[in-house]
């Protein structure tokens, strides 16, 4: 048996509340090393379920990305901070971004 397909709550948990505490951003190794994660698991989290939360404001050269920081959105700080779960903010930025019907 191996481990279960998707995405781990625990880690999901653990880049979140990482981010939370370096609000100025931080590199995507750092958070892997803080949160004892692997860099491509830190990296595929951060491009895929927690897009809408992040930011990226990395430093750039000429022809691609010298060093890759990303911090949380204000709005998600802001959300968090009224004690607001992950999974509440995905749906409200989920609803928010629904184009009208």
């Amino acid at each position: 048996m191996g481990r279960k397909k998707g995405f781990d709550e625990k880690k999901i948990a653990a880049i979140i509340e990482f981010l939370h505490t370096n609000q100025d951003g931080v590199w995507i190794r750092r958070i892997a090393r803080e949160t004892g994660m692997d860099n491509h698991t830190v990296t595929k989290y951060i491009d895929t379920l927690l897009r809408p939360l992040i930011e990226d404001v990395s430093l750039a050269g000429e022809s691609k990305t010298m060093l890759r920081v990303v911090r949380l959105k204000p709005f998600v700080i802001e959300k968090l901070a009224e004690g607001r779960s992950v999974q509440q903010i995905l749906k409200i930025l989920k609803l928010i971004n629904q184009p009208g019907e």
